[in-house]
């Protein structure tokens, strides 16, 4: 009993001589202590700053997101708008060319489009209701696109002037030189004018336009303009090249000339001379 007592006396003795002894070391080296703070206080603000800095990042990228969005949104209406104008545009242009030529247009728009072989064509909204027949030239505010091929109750199919079945009597202004426009097939962005002999005055940049010789398209329609001329040895015509009035590609208002030629005067110029 005695020797418990002692261990006991003894634990409490040195227990309370290790609580003095740290007292006195944490009260005579307050150096230490302060060194000690302030490393856990930098180690502490190192951890708020990198935590900060990964807040701030996440809501940058929030607000980066948000913003592609309008940005997005933004272009969208932008796009729309201009998009909404030119189509302005083109149809005040419509209007104005309806208003200036002789002619009675028929308002019409393609529907579809093949324009990737050597036959090609193009859909429009009019047909037989509307009073369109085979054979009427096709044409927007720059000039000639086509003609009717094949006409039903709600749509007509227009055969494009880059077909190489297609032959167009043309003359070329001022000079009157007259000569046949068609499509050699190869590039769709120019035509070729035939028959035009050397002695004629023409130049790059004159206008061609339709003949009227046909029964397909008026006198005084824009084909388009010569783009280039070139004197083939060995023979009496010109190679000249005609870049077009109107393009193909970018046409989707258009209108059916709905005029056609006397009857009586193709009945009699298919007769026979002898």
């Amino acid at each position: 009993m005695n020797t418990r007592l002692t261990h006991i006396r003894d634990g409490l003795l040195l227990g309370g001589l290790l609580f003095v002894a740290g007292f006195a070391m944490l009260t005579a080296n307050r150096g230490v202590v302060r060194t000690l703070q302030i490393g856990a206080m930098e180690v502490t603000s190192r951890v708020e700053a990198l935590y900060a800095r990964a807040v701030q990042n996440f809501n940058a990228v929030s607000e980066n997101n948000v913003l592609r969005e309008e940005n997005i949104r933004l272009s969208s209406e932008i796009a729309r708008a201009r998009g909404a104008l030119l189509e302005n545009e083109r149809l005040q242009r419509l209007i104005g060319y309806r208003a200036e030529t002789p002619y009675a247009l028929l308002p019409a728009r393609i529907v579809n489009k093949d324009i990737t072989g050597q036959w090609n064509h193009f859909t429009l909204n009019v047909g037989e209701a509307d009073s369109v027949k085979n054979h009427m030239a096709v044409v927007n505010e720059h000039g000639v696109l086509g003609y009717t091929a094949l006409v039903g109750k709600q749509y007509s199919k227009a055969i494009s002037y880059i077909n190489t079945e297609v032959y167009i009597p043309a003359k070329i202004l001022p000079s009157q030189a007259y000569g046949i426009v068609r499509w050699d097939g190869v590039r769709t962005d120019r035509l070729h004018i035939e028959s035009v002999v050397k002695t004629e005055p023409v130049e790059t940049g004159q206008l061609v336009v339709t003949a009227g010789y046909s029964g397909i398209f008026p006198p005084g329609l824009p084909i388009g303009a010569i783009d280039s001329i070139a004197v083939r040895p060995g023979r009496y015509d010109l190679n000249i090249f005609v870049r077009p009035a109107a393009s193909i590609s970018t046409a989707r208002h258009v209108f059916v000339v709905q005029e056609r030629p006397d009857p009586e005067r193709m009945e009699f110029e298919r007769r026979p001379i002898r």
